[in-house]
């Protein structure tokens, strides 16, 4: 039996809507949390953040073709401000995911220059870095004046897909578990977005237009040549930046 990392996001539905194998058990919990358990190899495999593996390549395999990434926008990795992002003084970073962190760091301090405080107090932040679920739901409350979504920043300057996470195998492990996992998705994926057009995904608390808008003009789940490529420049920013 296997234990593989599965994210608590919407945005993990399409890869594990068919994802059924008696050898292979479900772990949830945020990402943070998993990536931790999968270093650890108390997990052997699970969709976890692509700075996982841009830190410790020598630890893991990439399932191949398959990721978590976005498309022009990706709708669930914003940043909150009241005020326009080059007034922002304050920032609150989630620390559920260390890619969308480092994602953060690039846009505000290497394309806009800008050298905020990061602290984990809401309270005293005038902009909140949040991600998946808790991010569509505020966005969706709309108390903020403005909201920047990162993928869609990163698309403006490389008019590239962003690649947020990459399903990771422990290299110990046996390269069968990489095909195996590689085809739960691709079923898994195939019979979601089949199943999404004709009306027949159901999510409670998402109407069918958000579940339609999201995961058929947010979400990417390829890992072709424009993820490698995008994934190869945040790679060297973060060589760059591993202070952060």
């Amino acid at each position: 039996m296997y234990k593989i990392g599965k994210v608590s996001y919407l945005n993990t539905l399409p890869l594990f809507y068919k994802f059924t194998d008696p050898e292979l058990e479900l772990v949830e919990g945020h990402p943070s949390h998993l990536v931790s358990l999968l270093r650890k190899g108390e997990i052997q495999a699970g969709i976890v953040s692509s700075v996982e593996y841009i830190l410790h390549p020598e630890l893991y395999r990439i399932v191949p073709d398959v990721s978590i990434s976005s498309k022009e926008k990706v709708c669930s990795v914003l940043l909150f401000s009241h005020k326009p992002i080059e007034g922002v003084k304050k920032i609150y970073l989630t620390p559920a995911s260390l890619t969308s962190k480092y994602l953060c760091f690039y846009l505000l301090e290497e394309i806009h220059q800008l050298k905020p405080i990061y602290t984990e107090n809401r309270e005293e932040a005038d902009a909140l870095l949040l991600i998946g679920d808790e991010a569509l739901s505020t966005k969706r409350k709309g108390k903020y004046a403005y909201t920047y979504d990162l993928a869609q920043e990163w698309y403006k300057l490389h008019k590239l897909p962003f690649v947020f996470a990459l399903f990771l195998v422990r290299k110990e492990m046996p390269e069968d578990l990489d095909r195996r996992i590689r085809e739960l998705c691709l079923v898994s994926i195939e019979a979601f977005y089949k199943d999404l057009k004709e009306g027949k995904v159901k999510v409670e608390g998402y109407s069918q237009e958000e579940l339609e808008e999201y995961f058929g003009e947010c979400l990417n789940n390829s890992f072709g040549r424009d993820e490698m490529l995008s994934l190869e420049i945040f790679k060297k920013f973060i060589e760059k930046n591993r202070a952060f």
